[in-house]
């Protein structure tokens, strides 16, 4: 099984302490490991991190994890092996307070992915219940346990769990979220004639079909994959990482990918551009062309307060992207070259087949209005970190 859909998007600590609701303890449920039935044991793991994390969200229950119950019962790791579906079990569990045993499997059987719950009733040592639904494809299986889960307890969510638009993809492992942005051609370059001279000529450009994540990856996105958090700005896991270089990013990249069994990369300069000029409008910002809405839609040296700021809280361009001028540089994939623009192919430029610096685009929480023009450039050596730097993802379509 690939592991786009298996990775934990936000790892839940299960050691769980008592809850109260309304001055009484809450009942307790405990949840063992799902049995992988070939599938990786790993990844049957994490997915049970996805059944403890929707019974938390229900409110109504104190939730034990297969370890926290082998720690309180003083049971071995071999006898935890066994299971606990036996009635002695069962009622060993019901003397240590614990109502509810929810248990079950994860699978793959063909093309189909199948999950498998079962709800044991403690204190009269039986099973309760039993759900058993399957999926078409790896990147449903969060959604299908979640619904799994408040079926199998009788729980109606109060919203229906949200499937991605057409033209969207989430990844399972961060929950980073990608916009399709649909091909085309544009005049890449100054387009208003008051750029820098890397910035000309404009040239025609004609791009094929890419995804582009819709805001600059987090700290908390960093964190997932990478386990620390090199930021100078740590004031909350969602702004933008900072102070990473190219270099970097590939890590990232290498990571996530490995993690996810996508092929995410930095996008090219040519895909940056048309992405934040609302697929290749004459647009000076990401979304306006009007200095005076340049506030609504970027951070930048007018109203940052000198440091970066959650992403998603200005206004989207055309297509969805947010912070595409403003509050982090962000790196792409190509080589930097003064003259590429006017040696640049017409169609899906990668950029300089080699060079000394990386490209960087859309200008940060230092710069004027000026600096973060849709068109503007800056090349800094790979291995350069900053605390105006980060980045964004993109993905090429299957």
């Amino acid at each position: 099984m690939k592991k786009t859909s298996l990775i934990l998007l936000c790892f839940l600590g299960l050691a769980i302490f008592p809850s109260i609701s309304n001055g009484k303890e809450l009942p307790k449920v405990a949840v063992w490991d799902l049995e992988p039935m070939s599938t990786p044991a790993a990844h049957a793991r994490q997915l049970t991190s996805f059944v403890v994390s929707e019974i938390t969200k229900i409110k109504k229950y104190e939730v034990y994890s297969q370890e926290n119950v082998r720690t309180l019962a003083g049971w071995t790791a071999e006898r935890m092996q066994l299971g606990c579906t036996d009635t002695k079990c069962l009622t060993a569990l019901g003397q240590m307070d614990i109502a509810k045993l929810i248990s079950g499997s994860v699978g793959k059987i063909g093309k189909r992915y199948t999950v498998s719950l079962n709800l044991f009733d403690t204190q009269n040592p039986r099973a309760e219940n039993a759900i058993s639904k399957t999926c078409e494809s790896e990147d449903e299986l969060i959604e299908l346990i979640q619904g799994s889960v408040r079926e199998l307890l009788g729980e109606v969510s109060e919203t229906p769990t949200a499937r991605p638009a057409p033209g969207l993809y989430r990844d399972s492992t961060t929950g980073m979220e990608f916009i399709l942005v649909k091909g085309g051609c544009f005049e890449m370059g100054d387009a208003f004639g008051d750029g820098n001279a890397d910035e000309r000529p404009g040239h025609e450009v004609c791009l094929k079909d890419f995804y582009l994540g819709k805001y600059e990856v987090t700290q908390g996105q960093w964190k997932r994959v990478m386990g620390g958090n090199p930021s100078h700005f740590q004031v909350s896991d969602d702004n933008p990482v900072d102070t990473v270089s190219w270099n970097d990013a590939q890590e990232f990249i290498r990571r996530l990918s490995q993690m996810s069994g996508k092929s995410y990369r930095l996008p090219t300069e040519a895909e940056w551009e048309y992405a934040a000029r609302s697929g290749g409008k004459r647009e000076k910002w990401a979304g306006t062309s009007s200095e005076f809405e340049l506030r609504d839609y970027a951070w930048f040296s007018g109203n940052s307060g000198s440091k970066t700021h959650p992403v998603g809280q200005k206004k989207p361009n055309g297509p969805g992207f947010y912070d595409m001028s403003g509050n982090v540089w962000e790196w792409c994939g190509d080589w930097g070259d003064k003259d590429y623009y006017r040696n640049s192919p017409k169609n899906d430029p990668p950029g300089p087949s080699g060079g000394q610096y990386k490209m960087l685009r859309g200008g940060s929480w230092e710069h004027y209005w000026v600096g973060v023009r849709t068109a503007v450039r800056l090349k800094l050596d790979a291995s350069a970190r900053g605390i105006t730097l980060g980045f964004r993802l993109g993905l090429s379509p299957r």
